[in-house]
């Protein structure tokens, strides 16, 4: 895995204290709970950091020293995200569009909706 690629959410998500879900809005806003390094994966998934940052990041959680497998889990992780198309990795930093940008329970529902319709990100339900 390329560690100089930049991460960025491609899924809504909402988040209730320490719990982060993905949000599927094209089937009723479903939440899908995510496991804890999904979680923290997913919510620092802002475009403007590196894998290289990402594990750096959670290094520096670890004090004591982080564990030998932390890089494999990490990028299992990435993985997994990937491949679900929660995440996406690229060359470059991304800017989010704003209803990806922060947690859905922050965002403005009408500006969101507005945003995702105008970005064919959902479709309209007026559409026919």
């Amino acid at each position: 895995m390329e560690h100089a690629h930049y991460f960025k959410r491609n899924a809504v998500y909402k988040a209730e204290g320490e719990s982060i879900s993905v949000v599927n809005v094209h089937e009723n806003n479903t939440l899908t709970p995510l496991d804890p390094w999904m979680a923290m994966v997913v919510s620092l998934a802002d475009g403007q950091h590196t894998i290289a940052q990402l594990i750096q990041h959670i290094t520096a959680l670890y004090p004591e020293g982080a564990p030998d497998n932390l890089v494999e889990t990490i990028e299992s992780v990435i993985t997994r995200l990937t491949e679900s198309e929660v995440i996406e990795l690229t060359v470059r930093p991304s800017l989010l569009p704003y209803y990806l940008r922060m947690p859905m329970d922050e965002q403005d529902p009408k500006q969101a909706t507005e945003m995702m319709i105008k970005d064919g990100f959902i479709q309209s339900e007026l559409k026919q």
